[in-house]
């Protein structure tokens, strides 16, 4: 093959090769360029939808009210109550609620009768000993809800704070023993007596021997002593989960209440006009439109 002719196939050769070469490149090139643009279009859709997610979950609520029963335990004794929440904004929402509770003395002991020598006058029983009245308060308040975190945890936990205040009622009712007596002319005869702690059987109602037991609970009930006051409280909500339709959730928080007169529960221990107590609590219930 002449010379000339031969440089000239070569440079045919090697210029095609180059031009493929070139466009494996190039198509190589917009293809991971497509795959990178793909994937940073699902990561910013992905954002966008979890901040749409954080934005609306708990707050675009299927429901207008709520109405929901809950207990506490109380670091001063156990509360029960009932609350009804109604609002269409989401942040600021309406709080009724209505709680019994049991106040109880940091100092109450329960303990069996000890007057063991007086058999003939009935089984012992447990008492509480010093313990002068059964300590109950009603507190109906009407408070707000504000929403702090919507979607916690994949959307499976929300976090609310609640602030209320009211009226409050306390309610001492006094608490009744069994007392042991004892007629020593003309002859020793012993009897029972039911009695509520005052001045005068402090001698009796302060000494163990003496006492066989505490009375029935509805002793004392026609003598309830009345107080009012005022209350306020706040707690978190923390909920679980959040169907649409049932409620199930967590307060944590804590209460505190001022009444006119001291709330008296223990003869020798000194009462104040105010109680104060931290408490966490279980609410269960339904809500609507």
């Amino acid at each position: 093959m002449p010379k000339p002719i031969f440089f000239t196939l070569l440079c045919l050769l090697l210029h095609s090769s180059k031009s493929l070469a070139q466009q494996g490149v190039w198509d190589g090139g917009k293809e991971q360029l497509l795959k990178v643009k793909e994937a940073g279009n699902k990561n910013v859709n992905a954002v966008k939808q979890w901040k749409k997610h954080a934005e609306k979950w708990g707050l675009d609520s299927n429901y207008n009210y709520a109405f929901s029963l809950s207990g506490r335990l109380n670091t001063n004794g156990w509360s029960g109550g009932v609350q009804y929440v109604h609002g269409q904004k989401h942040h600021n929402k309406t709080i009724w609620q209505l709680y019994f509770s049991e106040i109880k003395h940091e100092k109450e002991i329960k303990q069996q009768g000890q007057a063991s020598s007086y058999n003939d006058l009935g089984k012992t029983s447990p008492y509480i000993f010093g313990k002068i009245n059964n300590a109950y308060t009603l507190q109906l308040g009407f408070g707000k809800e504000q929403m702090l975190f919507p979607a916690l945890m994949d959307g499976n936990m929300s976090v609310s704070f609640r602030y209320i205040a009211g009226p409050a009622l306390a309610l001492l009712k006094p608490y009744y023993l069994k007392l042991i007596y004892v007629d020593y002319f003309p002859e020793p005869v012993a009897h029972l007596q039911s009695e509520k702690y005052s001045a005068g059987n402090d001698s009796h109602f302060m000494q163990p021997g003496t006492i066989l037991g505490k009375d029935s609970w509805s002793k004392g009930l026609s003598e309830i002593k009345y107080l009012p006051g005022l209350f306020a409280e706040c707690y978190f909500i923390i909920e679980p989960d959040r169907p649409k339709a049932f409620i199930k959730a967590v307060s944590i928080g804590g209460n505190v209440a001022f009444y006119s007169s001291k709330i008296s529960i223990m003869a020798d221990k000194k009462a104040y006009p105010y109680q104060a107590s931290f408490f966490v609590g279980l609410s269960l219930g339904k809500r609507w439109k």
